[in-house]
């Protein structure tokens, strides 16, 4: 029985009667989504029409794949003209009751497309094969009709579909719908069509009809949108514009094509909203079909319409790429200097391979091809976020956790992990347990043999080495820390213990178990880190106890740089010398071996206990006694709040000591990992002494301004000018100086284009941030921007850092809060702060805009909010 020739568009189910694109827009449809009324004029009308000419498509198709060339085209230009002649006027009283259907107007301008049976199916798109036909008035339906029938035979047809083995001969369905008066038309795919991105809708856009877009005359604007897995759009990542000068519409009198103007500013064809409303339309369908989707859409006056809906017949390959990855400054940040020296930053590169990545691959983690953990803007070096979240998600972990730990944003576009399978997993957790029970034992032994390192490469003790000797000591030291690096071990310690803590303390204690937790963690005098601020205190003890002392101390005006004179043979002053001996290779930005240390600065630890001194400040053992007593108020409220669930309280209690060893381990292998940094410092300033002498380099610190492998290739004996280069990045890094980066970067060719926030940031009189430390404090701002700033704290200022750095922990006795724009629970200076027991808020959005030098604020450090108190009226 013969099939109906005529159906409406919501009612074409089947491939083989109305065609792929035809069934594609009844799936739209039937899903809800806005497609122009219309109906189809099925294969079977096709069929029909030819086999009353005498024409058999079958059999015509076979003689055709027996020719080729010249027989070819001129049976194929045969079989056209055939299909031109053939009787048609039965279909179109069917076609022709089927437009009245549809209530249009006369005048109406209609859109004659094909269907054709291998169009737009899973396997084959045969995109741009066939011919469409817009704005055609009713009289001219009928050739538009025979036309495409005819575009089936085609030599490109006839050879695509021979590429694919298609040996049975395709039918030709017609797709008809009134006209779209776009404004805007084009095409969007569900997935990025090329690195196959899920997480990525691409769009391309031109003003008005897409049709000059589909047959390549016009560039469009190109855009692509990211979207959440939930298929919330969440932002515009790429944005190309193309200047139109033109754009082709549909009018009473037809196609028409309107001049936008040469001169005509280059303008978006479409509006965020629109290109978030498509973003998600896009996901929606592709969700609705169960496959990628290629979208053909058009936005009219009032709404969005789709025109086509295809399946992406050709997935591209899913592999990230460094360019799809969010990039932080978070971590970085809180331990190098804003600009870091080049030499630091080539040691990065492969300190993140060589001891953090390695460990990864050896728990059978898989990092992408070509995914790397570091990249540098402008001088500054940034994590890469997106890898670690998917190597936190592979071990089971919970990758959101990243960012509290961390600090910075979280990530926004969320990659899809494939987890590690059972057998691994299981393998991977016995790895780092044994790992951790490595650094356990190995640790203090390792710390030892890192602060031996520093004596062996005093400056007195090198002084006359020659460079050739210089030199294999570096190379010693580049490999020295194989074997011996236990950075992963205690992370993954700490990560344990607060992964255990966030799944039970939140039912076991209620939603202030931060707060709980990190009063406990106070005063437990084994983070070293934290232990200089008592040493400070100490030291102010012991200046009140000499009259000698406190008069130099606070004497006006007051000249630190003769303090050795003024203050020989005093205890202070050998007190004061063990305390440099002890943390003298710390400072500010102490990553990078360029950074000063403190030992090359001692004035600026006087300055602060010159503050302590002349303000009255606690003691060393006032100091001492309130973390005590914190830590057991915070402990006691706890066992209250578990109650008498013993098996609760021994799980506590387990997690809580073993997370004391591993911040206590965290913090004393950065301290002694400064003593190995300290000792190559060492090495290398006198290095470049000797190569000054040589008349290589103009300074001593020229040798901070190469790579760890342009150093091999100076000393190797390379005739290129040093002195030349190293002049040339010191202007650029004069110029990266000068030049504002964010902290966060989701899109990296434009990531120096970013507009960042201007000095002055309004907003309400509320900041909040993340819980490091507990405690409520009111007082005044003290901006710190850099060394310069600690002579003019005053007692019980809340400091504003952009982040924690631990080289700043001087400073935390005078501090009555602390606010830093960046920085996680775990970082290094976040554990000192709360040892010590400093309110402190990190990753403060803005902080250091919002607030200024002696504005009055109130910190509530146990719920992370500032309160920005209003100026006092004059």
């Amino acid at each position: 029985m013969a099939g109906p020739y005529i159906l409406p568009l919501a009612e074409c189910r089947d491939v083989a009667l109305a065609g792929g694109k035809a069934v594609g827009l009844a799936q739209l449809m039937a899903a809800g989504f806005a497609v122009p009324q219309g109906f189809c004029i099925t294969t079977e009308a096709y069929k029909q029409c030819l086999h009353a000419s005498g024409f058999f498509e079958d059999e015509e198709w076979q003689k055709i794949y027996t020719l080729s060339g010249n027989a070819r085209a001129s049976a194929l230009a045969d079989c056209q003209t055939r299909i031109r002649q053939v009787e048609t006027s039965q279909l179109a009283v069917h076609w022709g009751r089927a437009l009245q259907t549809l209530s249009r107007p006369p005048n109406e301008r209609w859109a004659v497309r094909s269907s054709a049976t291998n169009e737009d199916t899973a396997q084959t798109s045969f995109a741009g094969l066939y011919r469409t036909h817009l704005g055609v008035v009713l009289s001219d339906i009928d050739a538009a009709v025979k036309d495409l029938w005819a575009s089936l035979w085609e030599d490109r047809v006839v050879s695509y579909t021979a590429r694919r083995s298609y040996k049975t001969a395709p039918r030709m369905a017609v797709v008809i719908q009134p006209m779209v008066d776009a404004q805007s038309a084009g095409v969007a795919y569900s997935i990025h069509p090329v690195t196959g991105r899920t997480n990525q809708v691409t769009i391309n856009a031109v003003p008005g009809l897409a049709a000059s877009l589909v047959d390549g005359t016009v560039k469009p604007d190109q855009y692509v949108v990211e979207v959440t897995h939930e298929k919330q759009p969440i932002r515009v990542r790429k944005r190309i514009l193309a200047h139109h000068s033109q754009r082709l519409v549909v009018s009473k009198g037809g196609l028409q094509v309107e001049r936008l103007g040469d001169t005509t500013p280059i303008h978006s064809s479409l509006t965020d909203a629109q290109l978030f409303s498509l973003a998600r339309t896009a996901k929606h369908v592709e969700q609705a079909f169960g496959h990628p989707i290629d979208l053909e859409w058009a936005f009219d006056a009032e709404q969005l319409w789709l025109v086509q809906a295809r399946p992406i017949t050709v997935r591209p390959s899913s592999n990230l790429t460094n360019d799809d990855c969010e990039w932080s400054r978070t971590n970085f940040k809180e331990t190098l200097p804003e600009l870091p020296s080049l030499l630091s930053l080539s040691f990065l590169e492969r300190f993140m391979d060589r001891h953090i990545l390695s460990h990864y691959r050896r728990l059978g983690c898989r990092i992408p091809e070509g995914l790397t953990s570091v990249r540098v803007l402008r001088g500054r070096p940034y994590l890469n976020v997106t890898l670690f979240h998917i190597l936190v998600a592979q071990l089971g972990g919970d990758p959101s956790l990243n960012a509290e730990q961390m600090g910075g944003e979280p990530v926004q576009a969320i990659p899809q992990v494939q987890p590690l399978n059972r057998a691994t997993l299981a393998r991977a957790g016995w790895m780092i347990w044994a790992e951790m029970r490595r650094v356990e034992r190995s640790g203090p032994g390792v710390f030892r043999e890192m602060k031996d390192l520093a004596t062996v490469y005093r400056r007195e003790r090198i002084l006359h080495l020659s460079v050739e000797e210089l030199v294999p000591e570096l190379d010693k030291l580049g490999p020295w820390l194989e074997g011996r690096d236990v950075t992963f071990g205690i992370v993954s310690g700490v990560g344990q213990c607060l992964q255990i803590f966030g799944q039970f303390l939140p039912r076991w204690l209620g939603p202030d178990w931060r707060g709980l937790l990190n009063a406990a963690l106070q005063g437990q005098g084994t983070v070293i880190s934290a232990q200089q601020i008592v040493r400070l205190a100490e030291l102010t003890d012991i200046a009140r106890d000499e009259p000698a002392v406190g008069t130099f101390l606070t004497s006006e005006p007051w000249d630190p740089s003769t303090f050795r004179e003024a203050l020989a043979d005093t205890k202070f002053l050998r007190t004061f010398d063990s305390y440099l001996e002890d943390y003298g290779h710390r400072a500010v930005g102490e990553s990078d071996v360029m950074s000063p240390r403190l030992a090359d600065m001692p004035e600026s630890i006087l300055a602060i206990v010159r503050i302590h001194l002349i303000s009255a400040s606690p003691s060393q053992k006032s100091i001492l006694l309130r973390q005590r007593n914190a830590r057991i108020a915070a402990l006691a409220q706890i066992k209250r709040r578990i109650g008498l669930r013993y098996h609760r309280w021994v799980i506590f209690m387990w997690c809580y000591w073993r997370l004391c060893r591993f911040f206590a381990l965290r913090e004393a292998n950065r301290h002694h990992l400064m003593y190995y940094s300290t000792a190559i410092r060492t090495l290398l300033m006198r290095l470049g002494e000797l190569l000054v002498e040589r008349g290589q380099l103009y300074e001593p610190d020229d040798i901070f301004f190469l790579t760890i492998s342009d150093r091999a290739e100076l000393l190797a004996g390379s005739t290129r000018d040093w002195k030349a280069v190293i002049r040339a990045r010191r202007a650029e890094r004069a110029h990266d100086a000068t030049v504002e980066v964010p902290d966060t970067v989701r899109e990296w060719e434009t990531a120096s284009e970013q507009t960042l926030p201007s000095d002055k940031v309004e907003g309400s009189g509320i900041l909040s941030g993340t819980p490091i430390s507990v405690g409520t404090v009111a007082g005044s701002v003290r901006v710190i921007r850099s060394v310069a700033d600690w002579s003019k704290i005053m007692p019980g200022e809340i400091l504003v850092v952009p982040v924690i750095d631990p080289g700043l922990a001087p400073l935390f006795g005078l501090a009555g809060g602390l606010i830093a724009e960046m920085g996680g629970t775990l970082s290094h200076g976040a554990i000192i702060a709360r040892e010590y027991g400093l309110p402190t808020i990190a990753n403060v959005g803005g902080a250091m805009a919002r607030l200024a030098d002696g504005q009055r604020i109130t910190v509530d450090a146990g719920s992370g909010t500032i309160c920005i108190q209003p100026s006092p009226q004059p």
